[in-house]
């Protein structure tokens, strides 16, 4: 009975956050933010964040990785973002301490990214800075660079949803994590990536793949939102 009353009030929590950051309720405490972020990135509401630490994977979809092999596309993590060993997915630090916020247009920054190599045409895409949406839907966006020269200050390149989001939540013993989001592909990325490059991108709906986010909080101590029971 514990553990499913626990299970149920770390889901309740997951969504509280997720639905409520944009309004700036989580509170930051005594943790100093990274301070280093990209121009073009807006800054963070003060005190608005899930998490002081954490980490999140990142598994490409079989889908995607077989357009990736078609295309003769090849990716490489910007750093601090790893690529996995084995090619399938990439992880990136989170977490306040890792120079995330929320900001004013209701997205999380997390410094580094992806660039794309097209190995016939000798292109290279950059997805940099990237941002996870909370609002008006969870989604994916980056800026987006090709052989250098901007051609998207931001566009979104994958969606998802509150109720796939939230169905993934789980407990964790030093916080709680939302367990493979799935991510689909937007027409709008299709569109750029079409419209900028030799690529022939996924279509719009394309699963592109999961993204599993591990809040961390003082080690002990359980997460807590104004308002909710403690």
């Amino acid at each position: 009975m514990f553990k499913h009353g626990l299970r149920r009030r770390v889901a309740l929590l997951a969504s509280a956050t997720a639905l409520l950051l944009p309004l700036g309720v989580a509170q930051a405490g005594a943790v100093t933010p990274a301070t280093a972020r990209t121009a073009s990135a807006e800054a963070p509401i003060p005190g608005a964040y899930i998490s002081p630490w954490g980490s999140a994977d990142v598994e490409i979809s079989p889908e995607t990785q077989q357009g990736l092999q078609r295309e003769g596309v090849t990716l490489e993590a910007i750093s601090p973002f790893t690529m996995h060993s084995d090619g399938k997915g990439f992880s990136m630090p989170i977490g306040s301490t890792a120079g995330d916020g929320l900001d004013s247009k209701g997205r999380i920054y997390y410094p580094g990214g992806l660039r794309l190599h097209h190995a016939e045409s000798g292109q290279t895409a950059t997805l940099k800075p990237t941002w996870i949406r909370v609002m008006p839907q969870p989604a994916y966006s980056a800026g987006v660079e090709v052989d250098g020269q901007t051609v998207s200050e931001e566009t979104q390149l994958g969606y998802s949803n509150y109720y796939e989001v939230m169905k993934g939540a789980r407990p964790s013993p030093t916080g709680f994590r939302l367990e493979k989001m799935p991510f689909y592909f937007s027409q709008e990325a299709e569109d750029l990536i079409e419209a900028n490059s030799d690529i022939d991108a996924p279509d719009g709906g394309t699963p592109f793949g999961t993204l599993t986010p591990h809040f961390d909080y003082i080690p002990g101590q359980q997460p807590t939102l104004p308002g909710l029971p403690g």
